[in-house]
């Protein structure tokens, strides 16, 4: 099994590798599409008006320029371990994001657009019509073109999850990647008993705060790769390729 990880690893970032040496993210015919938000001084944070501040600060040496990044675990795209929502398991093996199943953040992945008026509740879950047996599912809502992201400020009228829609999603489907395009993969007023139950399980993985700017529903391939550390949640780099990229 470790083997085999090890070989996916290698290969994914052998690609990423490839189309990195490009200058539009194009190889081969195989697009690059970066779903990450850039962590800078300002970006909009879950519940504050004035955004983060003091991200990153850098210090003129001698000979060269060093530098600090202060975040919290949930700035810009990140991911959420189950010890997020059960304080309980904080510290114990398995449940930090150090231990998140890296099979579950790279592959074939489904990015579907939601209806722009509506949260996502199990009617809307329903309506998505998803194919039976999909594992990994990017939701692009209202929260992308409404440029939520470019405020500067939380806007806590976001699209999200309802306890309905994260209860539908468990009961009848097959998911274990999560993707949203906002803060957090719950509405507001459910963040907790959404929470609860995606990470209940402890196999999905909410991939929270996605930039799918330009990204059209359809089949693609994603690799998220989170910060190797032990906390409830943490920053994560995500990038989608093509459907036809190997």
């Amino acid at each position: 099994m470790k083997k085999s990880i090890s070989c996916l690893v290698l290969l994914s970032l052998a690609c990423i590798a490839s189309f990195a040496n490009t200058s539009d993210g194009q190889s081969d015919g195989c697009k690059i599409y970066d779903i990450t938000h850039t962590v800078k001084n300002n970006m909009p944070t879950f519940g504050s008006l004035l955004g983060a501040k003091d991200v990153i600060k850098e210090f003129q040496g001698q000979a060269t320029i060093t530098g600090t990044i202060t975040v919290g675990t949930h700035l810009g795209t990140h991911v959420d371990a189950p010890s997020h929502i059960f304080p309980g398991l904080l510290g114990q093996p398995g449940f930090t994001v150090d231990a998140l199943d890296l099979k579950t953040l790279m592959g074939s992945v489904l990015v579907v657009e939601t209806p722009k008026d509506r949260n996502i509740t199990s009617e809307v879950m329903q309506s998505l019509q998803i194919p039976p047996g999909t594992n990994r599912v990017i939701f692009k809502t209202a929260n992308t073109d409404n440029r939520l992201m470019d405020t500067g400020f939380f806007v806590p009228n976001y699209t999200g999850f309802t306890a309905t829609g994260a209860e539908w999603l468990v009961k009848n489907t097959n998911i274990t990647f999560v993707g949203i395009d906002y803060m957090s993969v719950a509405v507001i007023d459910e963040i907790v008993p959404v929470h609860i139950t995606l990470l209940t399980s402890h196999k999905i993985i909410p991939v929270e705060n996605l930039k799918l700017d330009g990204i059209a529903p359809g089949n693609y391939n994603v690799l998220c790769f989170p910060l190797k550390v032990v906390a409830e949640a943490a920053p994560v780099r995500c990038i989608l390729l093509d459907a036809a990229c190997h």
